[in-house]
């Protein structure tokens, strides 16, 4: 077997172990581009400039046509909140004040969040709030206003 099989075999199985441990829809199309120039390594004959040349314009054709799609297509279905998201919409206290310029902190399952306002306007200690969304690392959240119902 020439050398470059051996290259190309490498290749494979380090792009596939990469993507299996990494699921990023990245280096698997490394594994793709790597098998034509596997097989041109196998009929022999093929310059392994050649055959470096077909791995690299296949492998970069392949990120960019289709890697967005096939993202797409597998996580179709994963609709599913994370455990951050599942809170949005939730109701707490505020634990201490927040504003525009001052992060707060509110209290969520035992752990301690840094939350800040939704529109600026201060929040004050033990008011009741609603988380809105989560940003990075910290809670945008808004205050509850009482409405009363005539009836």
């Amino acid at each position: 077997m020439d050398f470059m099989f051996y290259v190309w075999i490498g290749v494979i199985v380090v792009s596939a172990v990469i993507e299996f441990i990494t699921l990023d829809m990245t280096s698997i199309w490394f594994t793709a581009g790597a098998i034509p120039s596997l097989i041109m390594s196998i009929i022999g004959g093929v310059r392994w400039e050649i055959q470096l040349t077909v791995f690299f314009v296949l492998s970069i054709v392949l990120i960019l046509s289709l890697r967005k799609v096939t993202k797409k297509f597998l996580l179709r279905n994963a609709k599913e909140k994370t455990n951050l998201d599942a809170l949005v919409g939730k109701k707490f206290k505020m634990l201490t004040r927040c504003d525009d310029d001052e992060v707060g902190t509110i209290k969520v399952n035992g752990v301690v969040w840094n939350a800040v306002p939704n529109d600026g306007k201060a929040i004050e200690v033990g008011e009741q709030i609603k988380i809105v969304r989560v940003d990075g690392s910290k809670f945008v959240v808004e205050k509850i206003t009482e409405q009363k119902e005539d009836k």
